[in-house]
């Protein structure tokens, strides 16, 4: 193996271990066509930039071809070029150097390292190569530059790029190239997206195959492929087995599949095209094969071909630029004969097409033209990701086109390799190159048709169409998973799907309510009874218990007090009541009644207005259903059985709905209460959940103290809104690690239990990480030592103050030490970062060391979300938010939710568990002035309020 770390090793690292243990082997391979264009191109930038220097310096000022040692740069050039670092590991060749103003080791002045790259844009591993330059650097002048400047592009432009100033990852970094050297095994075998230009390829691709190596699925990324090697999978055979389909829970709102990997490893092992759910296509008489192909340095479309398919006609158009400034012409060329077209569909593989359209869609005069082709733009690409598995390791055209039977003439035809060509004609203007291009464009085209077709034949065959292609069958069996509602028994309280019309209505017929109600109850005398006796138990029939005389004093339109009354012409209402003691609950049945008014002054007959604004249901209804509603989690259904069986009330669901608003109406006072005393404490518990809606996600958060609770909602997670709701907080904020809550000002407390497991979790993913186990055992026994103090003295500082020196001993071994495990890093990085905000309880008396007050009231929404699932609105879910932060608050607080709702009382301090709730008086409780509820049925001969009002002395009580 080699002994030197040169440049080319630290990029093939950058790019791949494999291959740059093999370069730090000797071993030589395959360049590749791109490569060896990367690397012309890097030789032109270079020398258009040493011209440029020379051209700016003297020659005195420029020093060249030196060993890079401090004595040399103390000379203080202007430049330093094709400079190199030995020592006994590496041989770095510097591209150049830069004077910059600053005080270093060598005078006031240091150098920033320069880089020398082919393309356009600036990448991660070209700012990773910089801070490793820079890291040596500083090793010779005492000091680490701030930036770095790169070189690159065929203008040859300067970036100025701003360097890390935290050199742990890259001293990492750099350790891990120098252990290679010495290293007695190559790394682990894990094939990315550079193999398809690294001169390795066939090599590894050989390997990989014959280990059945994961990686060689594409689309899985090193994290995930982690962790399957966590679980003891390692080959794609092994993938294989995993796969189970899922049940589709009944809160999923979305109908698209994600790209299951397990079962794609599947297909590969069965040598089978697996098809999971059914994709969905338009009919069309005229289908569109498009193909692109571009220049991704220049960033533009030098070449659009497309096959054009009409019943059993067949086009094929190519639109040709020489350059960039015509590719506008060639975008117009393809709207043209595209719009000879009205009804198309417009097939793609990819999204570069469409982003290709919808950039020149902004330079476009007219857009509706463009608009029409972005609307029949279909993606097969996206359509294969979701629902077919083909057995290919990637989903690439070449791929699953060569799987259906398609070739291409050129046996190195890629994307990559197109590229290649494009650049050469542009050097020699050669008909070849062009051929070349226009052949395998077309071959795209051809290949994303026979993809498209097939497609297509899947959809039709799995709706019961004949057409089919027979072709692709025959060499490539296809076979269909069975969906998550088709899997036996996921689909046993739901309706199915029939093939035929009389198979629906026979299963309609079959239903048990409909045969007792329309068949069995014409042969049985005890199903009619049943059905009589449900007809008459109307809330009508009950018996009353109060009666109340409603009359009013003046006239509603000219105030006068003159009055008479029709005694005869009276007008009766009823309101139900619920009168719950501590050993009884009882039913009350109130009828009011009002006589005609006849004003004597102006002649106005008119019923008084109390009389008409009635409330149906009391505040004893309203108060036991939001108990059980909220408290208990019961559902407006079970509510309704309960009122009919217990009480003979028939209240239906939308009623209930309507008490949830009144109730939430009627205590908004002591929300508000609760949140105004919740932000003046000392102490703050906050968390957040996701809650599903009908119309889309939302969070609820959770602000709490050790007494009080208040829920909210808000759209989305951003924490914006916290930064005004929380200006006139000064006490300390317990929360999680969530970012959003580091911008608040004031002390803060993380929550310690977090911590803990996620150290936990990273111990048993890596059992063997003795690194890990440095920092994770320690903390634990400082954690422990000091939750033992709070268990015997509780939470105040006179006692806790004893452990502040053993944090600090904790946090300054931890910031000095240096770590080769990654997961470790990143725990320290984690523990420094949140160094000031770990153990804040200890400065402080009452502060507790974990979230538990925020999570354990984010758990009862959780129930209440785990049983309505996505049926929720934004309005119900305020609502019921209203309610829970009350029944919450009341359990924190020791108090009866039941007894407080029934005492009417709206501030909770001065509420007392031992007095004994106020018995609602048999008077009238109604709706505000001015509104009219609405009638959810027609059965419902009362009208429903919309909050509750207390009694007024115009009610007379007849009793």
């Amino acid at each position: 193996m080699a002994t030197k770390i040169t440049r080319q090793i630290l990029e093939a690292y950058l790019n791949c271990k494999t291959k740059a243990h093999l370069k730090l082997a000797g071993q030589q391979g395959i360049v590749s066509d791109y490569e060896a264009l990367l690397v012309a191109n890097r030789q032109a930038v270079r020398r258009q930039a040493i011209e440029k220097i020379l051209a700016r310096n003297p020659e005195t000022e420029v020093a060249r071809d030196i060993s890079l040692t401090a004595a040399a740069l103390g000379k203080g050039p202007s430049f330093v070029l094709n400079a190199t670092l030995e020592d006994d590991l590496l041989s770095l060749s510097f591209d150049g150097l830069k004077r910059v103003d600053g005080p270093s080791k060598l005078g006031d002045f240091q150098y920033v390292p320069m880089l020398f790259h082919e393309g356009q844009k600036v990448g991660k591993k070209q700012r990773l190569l910089l801070e490793i330059y820079g890291l040596l650097l500083s090793r010779l002048q005492g000091q680490m530059p701030s930036s770095g400047i790169l070189w690159h592009g065929k203008e040859c432009r300067t970036t100025k790029v701003r360097l890390n100033g935290d050199l742990r990852k890259t001293e990492r970094l750099l350790r891990e190239v120098k252990e290679m050297v010495n290293a007695q095994s190559p790394p682990k075998l894990m094939l990315n997206e550079h193999c398809q230009v690294c001169e390795f390829r066939q090599r590894c691709n050989n390997q990989a195959v014959q280990e059945d190596n994961i990686s060689l699925l594409r689309g899985m990324g090193e994290k995930e492929i982690k962790r399957y090697a966590r679980k003891g999978i390692f080959s794609v055979t092994q993938l294989a087995h995993t796969f189970r389909p899922r049940r589709k829970g009944k809160k999923q709102l979305q109908t698209t599949h994600k790209r299951h990997h397990a079962l794609q490893a599947l297909a590969i092992r069965d040598k089978k095209i697996y098809i999971f759910g059914t994709p969905e296509l338009k009919a069309s008489p005229v289908r569109i094969y498009l193909d692109m192909e571009g220049d991704p340095d220049e960033g533009y479309v030098y070449l659009i071909g497309m096959i054009v398919a009409q019943g059993d006609s067949e086009t094929t158009h190519s639109f040709w630029a020489d350059d960039k400034e015509q590719e506008y012409r060639i975008f117009e060329e393809f709207l043209a004969e595209v719009g000879k077209f009205e009804n198309f569909q417009v097939f793609c593989y990819g999204g570069y097409e469409r982003a290709f359209l919808m950039r020149m869609r902004k330079q476009a005069k007219r857009k509706g033209p463009v608009d029409k082709v972005l609307k029949a733009l279909v993606n097969t690409l996206s359509l294969i990701y979701s629902h077919i598995y083909f057995p290919t390791y990637s989903n690439g055209l070449k791929d699953i086109g060569g799987r259906l039977g398609c070739s291409w003439t050129e046996p190195d035809a890629s994307g990559i390799q197109s590229v290649v060509w494009r650049k050469k004609w542009e050097t020699t203007t050669g008909e070849e190159w062009k051929r070349r291009l226009t052949t395998y464009n077309f071959e795209d085209c051809a290949a994303l048709r026979k993809v498209t077709e097939f497609v297509y034949a899947t959809w039709d065959r799995g709706n019961g169409t004949t057409e089919s292609s027979s072709d692709c069958r025959n060499s490539n069996p296809v076979e269909r998973v069975q969906n998550a509602a088709e899997l036996p028994g996921a689909g046993a309280w739901a309706q199915g799907n029939f093939a035929h019309p009389d198979y629906e209505y026979l299963n309609r017929c079959a239903y048990f309510d409909y045969q007792r109600q329309r068949v069995y109850a014409r042969t049985s005398s005890t199903l009619r009874k049943s059905r009589r006796k449900e007809q008459q138990s109307k809330n009508r029939m009950l018996r009353v218990s109060n009666h109340i005389e409603v009359r009013t004093s003046k006239c509603p339109c000219c105030g006068s007090t003159e009055l008479q009354h029709r005694e005869r012409k009276k007008q009766a209402k009823r309101a139900y009541d619920l009168v719950i003691t501590t050993g009884s609950l009882k039913r009350k049945v109130i009828e009011c009644r009002a006589p005609l008014h006849i004003c004597v002054h102006c002649g106005n007959k008119f019923m008084p207005e109390r009389y008409q604004r009635l409330d149906r249901h009391y505040h004893g209804v309203k108060s036991w259903a939001m108990y059980h509603h909220v408290a208990h989690r019961d559902s407006f259904g079970t509510l309704e059985e309960m009122a009919k069986e217990l009480f003979g009330l028939r209240i239906y669901k939308p009623e209930f709905k309507m008490f949830k608003s009144l109730m939430a109406r009627y205590y908004e006072t002591t929300y508000r209460k609760l949140l105004k005393k919740i932000l003046s404490g000392h102490l703050l518990h906050i968390d957040e959940t996701e809650v599903k809606l009908q119309t889309g996600k939302g969070y609820v958060w959770v602000f709490a103290t050790l007494e009080e609770v208040v829920f909210m909602y808000r759209p989305t997670r951003e924490g914006n809104f916290l930064q005004e709701l929380l200006r006139d907080f000064h006490g300390v904020l317990v929360s999680d690690f969530y970012s959003a809550y580091d911008s608040i000002n004031c002390p803060q407390q993380k929550c310690l239990i977090h911590l803990i497991r996620d150290m936990n979790q990273e111990l048993l993913n890596n059992p063997y990480d003795e690194e890990l186990q440095s920092i994770t055992r320690p903390f634990g026994a400082l954690l422990r030592a000091v939750v033992e103090t709070v268990d015997k003295h509780g939470l105040k500082r006179r006692y806790l103050q004893k452990h502040k020196q053993d944090v600090e001993d904790f946090f300054q071994g931890v910031s000095v030490k240096t770590f080769h495990s990654e997961v470790t890093e990143l725990l320290r990085n984690r523990l420094t970062k949140n160094r000031d905000k770990l153990f804040t309880f200890i400065d402080h008396d009452g502060i507790p060391w974990n979230n538990n007050n925020a999570e354990n009231a984010i758990k009862r929404f959780a129930y209440y979300r785990e049983n309505a699932g996505s049926r929720l609105t934004e309005a119900g879910l305020t609502d019921f938010l209203v309610l829970l932060s009350i029944c919450q608050t009341c359990r924190y607080k020791g108090i009866s939710f039941l007894r407080f709702l029934l005492s009417r009382e709206r501030d909770l301090d001065s509420f007392s568990d031992r007095k004994r709730p106020r018995r609602c008086p048999p008077a009238l409780q109604i709706y505000p002035k001015g509104f009219t509820p609405p009638n959810f049925r027609k059965r419902h001969d009362q009208k429903l309020p919309r909050q509750l009002d207390k009694p007024e002395n115009e009610v007379q009580d007849t009793q």
